[in-house]
């Protein structure tokens, strides 16, 4: 059996009993650095991770916000679209109609008691009168008044044809067969071109 027995002094055991153990120290110097940077690391990870998923949240709503604000537009769009296809027709309608109401008011307003009218047919911008009188000069009144009319720029010459026809009481009648032709103006062609250009002078 061996026994060990110290025989330094007593000062210098407890010297080398307090020598530090650098490598150690070191060591777990480093494993308290590790730890604090990953708890560290980890608690900034999970705010920014908080504020990405805040962030994404409000992108997703807005988003959704967009997307409904676009089906709205997309709607009302489609919606002017098909008033705008509305009224073009309707303004073609007019431009149709128009003419023909004022061709047949100026014809109506012109018209000599004398002269009655057996066929009129208006298509744009020309307008075909047929009819009968007693006289030939009642005709020419009736063209001529027709004419001063501001919906007619020009009648085609008159072409006249005597018709024999009985009366009720078996009487023969001399009638004066007539027709014609008028070039009829495009009143809304003519506003819209007098409005273009009084926006042209505006604009100067």
């Amino acid at each position: 059996m061996t026994v060990k027995v110290d025989l330094r002094p007593l000062g210098v055991r407890i010297s080398e009993r307090k020598k530090v153990d650098l490598p150690r120290v070191v060591a777990l110097v480093l494993i308290l650095v590790f730890i604090v940077v990953s708890c560290f690391t980890t608690v900034y990870g999970i705010f920014v991770l908080k504020e990405l998923t805040a962030e994404r949240q409000a992108l997703e709503a807005s988003v959704e916000k967009l997307t409904l604000e676009s089906k709205r537009l997309d709607g009302y769009i489609a919606d002017v679209a098909g008033r705008l296809d509305l009224y073009g027709k309707a303004l073609a309608l007019l431009r149709e109609d128009i003419p023909s109401i004022e061709f047949f008011t100026a014809a109506t307003a012109a018209l000599p008691e004398n002269v009655w009218l057996s066929d009129v047919q208006v298509v744009p911008g020309k307008a075909s009168v047929n009819g009968y009188a007693f006289a030939e000069n009642d005709i020419a009144a009736f063209a001529l008044k027709l004419l001063n009319a501001s919906v007619v720029s020009s009648i085609s010459p008159l072409v006249t044809s005597k018709e024999e026809r009985k009366s009720s009481e078996g009487q023969g009648q001399t009638l004066v067969k007539f027709s014609f032709s008028c070039t009829v103006k495009d009143l809304v062609g003519m506003q819209e071109l007098a409005k273009g250009a009084e926006k042209n002078e505006d604009k100067r």
